[in-house]
């Protein structure tokens, strides 16, 4: 409801009945600004709270599960892959679009400016902001401002980016697919991980990687699963830089003229490097460069397959 009683110096009562800036000099407009007072607002709650912001050889055949696939055998799974992909690119952007572009950090509101109160037997009273005072503090669980009470809510410095938490990732680039006798295929490929930070800086993640074609001469896919940990050790503004390092299994099918006729599965190691630009304080833009290095592929061990992805982190 509007607040009662005189404004204060330097301020004004609007058509609706709150107080309002004489002058938005310093901060601008409110980025929250009070609904139209009517009787059916009355009762509504706005209240928004806040996340506490911390601190060349002969080729050897393919390990396990060997054997030629056909097209159509690819091509089924191909179906079931493109879904996946899908699904973890939606979930991504909707996770991007409200959690990872969630705002953390400093707001501005009015001195008189209500504050919401809640006590651990989960009663509720309001007190103006400049009326607060060691009393009515005690007992209190959480306290809340609403951008849509008084003279509205300015925000101003957000939070640095911290990690600390649960992590969603996603991205694409161009990914490598080792075929035998040495043959490498480079194609579009994506890459999905979910984990945790203990820390701003180190986190474990469960990584997965997908890569597919289809065309007239050759089907083929390309998916892997294992660990993954990351490392943030560099700062530069709002530039972090780290590598990271992993390993899992493999699956990996192909069949076509234009490619040799193969099917199964294979560990694998990964080891690259990060960068990561933070767009807000739980949401970074990443790029990786791998090094793949998969020991049965081939007869030459000390082969690697390098790849590049640009993404979103979300923490």
């Amino acid at each position: 409801a509007p607040p009662e009683g005189a404004p204060p110096p330097g301020y004004s009562v609007n058509s609706y009945g709150y107080w309002v800036p004489d002058l938005y000099i310093h901060y601008g407009a409110p980025y929250y600004d009070p609904p139209i007072y009517s009787v059916s607002s009355r009762g509504t709650s706005g209240v928004h709270e806040a996340t506490p912001v911390t601190e060349a050889s002969s080729t050897p055949p393919v390990s396990s599960g060997g054997g030629s696939s056909s097209i159509g055998d690819i091509k089924g799974v191909d179906k079931l892959l493109v879904v996946a992909i899908v699904v973890g690119v939606g979930v991504g952007i909707a996770v991007a679009a409200s959690e990872g572009a969630r705002f953390e950090g400093s707001v501005a509101v009015h001195p008189h400016h209500p504050v919401h109160l809640y006590n651990h037997s989960g009663g509720q009273r309001i007190v103006p902001l400049d009326e607060l005072t060691f009393d009515d503090l005690r007992n209190v669980e959480r306290a809340a401002l609403s951008g849509h009470e008084g003279a509205g809510l300015w925000l101003r410095d957000a939070a640095p980016l911290n990690r600390k938490g649960f992590t969603y990732q996603f991205g694409a680039g161009n990914d490598s697919f080792a075929l035998p006798g040495r043959l490498t295929w480079r194609s579009a490929g994506f890459h999905f991980a979910l984990g945790y930070f203990p820390s701003r800086k180190l986190g474990l993640l469960a990584h997965s990687r997908i890569q597919l074609g289809d065309d007239q001469s050759k089907s083929f896919y390309n998916t892997r699963l294992g660990l993954e940990a990351q490392w943030y050790p560099l700062s530069l503004w709002r530039l972090h830089l780290g590598p990271f390092v992993g390993g899992g299994q493999s699956w990996a099918a192909s069949a076509g003229a234009t490619m040799p006729a193969m099917s199964g599965k294979r560990p694998y190691v990964s080891f690259g490097a990060l960068a990561e630009f933070e767009l807000a304080t739980r949401l970074g833009l990443t790029f990786r460069w791998t090094e793949d290095w998969l020991p049965t592929v081939g007869g030459d061990t000390r082969a690697l397959n390098h790849s590049w992805s640009v993404g979103l982190a979300i923490y």
